[in-house]
């Protein structure tokens, strides 16, 4: 396992991407091709147009965005690789699901990002996200299965929390956690509108990857 450098027990993930920003790095058509940024790496997937790209612009706390945000399902093709300060590193994988994809695309994407979870030594942390506005998906519920069977830790975070009504909203969550079998606390209610779940998320992230380090 590579050396990974430990952040300082009292700095606050968030607080150090709200002051350093979410640094792009660059964009993968492979695993193999990425740089060991010799930190502990944290994982974005999820289907096309889940809000994945916007998550992270709320994550960064910063008005310069992050990630560039499409409303083109299947837009993102490659893995972006992202750096918050001395704290983290963050991928953004390919979305899945697109039905206006190829099927040879989706076979590439899915072969490289299958690579990516078995070969990316430094990978702690995966966050799957999950549209709150619909019902549990088969595809959500296949990565999720092959995330826990390759032992690697899980958060699920249901984004446009704010789309819901509060009673429709707590009936998504239920329903949600029963069809994947969640432990309690998930999914994260998100919003990356309202900023709701954002430092829940960073309190999570940061607890659950130095665990793992």
């Amino acid at each position: 396992m590579p050396v990974i450098a430990r952040s300082a027990a009292t700095m606050s993930w968030q607080k150090e991407a709200e002051a350093q920003g979410v640094e792009f790095l660059g964009s993968f058509t492979e695993p193999r091709g990425m740089p060991n940024l010799r930190l502990p790496e944290i994982t974005l997937a999820g289907r096309s147009n889940v809000g994945k790209s916007s998550a992270l612009n709320a994550l960064s706390g910063r008005r310069k965005k992050a990630a560039k945000v499409s409303k083109t399902p299947g837009r993102t093709r490659l893995i972006n690789l992202f750096k918050v300060g001395k704290a983290c590193a963050i991928t953004d994988l390919p979305g899945y699901g697109f039905a206006k994809v190829s099927r040879e695309m989706q076979d590439d994407w899915r072969r490289s990002i299958e690579a990516y979870f078995r070969n990316r030594e430094q990978l702690r942390l995966a966050v799957l996200f999950v549209d709150a506005q619909r019902e549990p998906q088969e595809s959500d519920g296949q990565l999720l299965e092959f995330l826990l069977y390759n032992e690697l830790p899980t958060v699920v975070v249901a984004t446009k929390a704010d789309k819901l009504s509060q009673t429709r909203l707590k009936a998504s969550l239920r329903q949600l956690s029963e069809e994947f079998d969640l432990p309690e606390g998930q999914p994260i209610p998100f919003s990356s509108q309202t900023g709701a779940g954002v430092r829940e998320l960073w309190q999570y992230l940061q607890q659950e990857t130095m665990s793992a380090s």
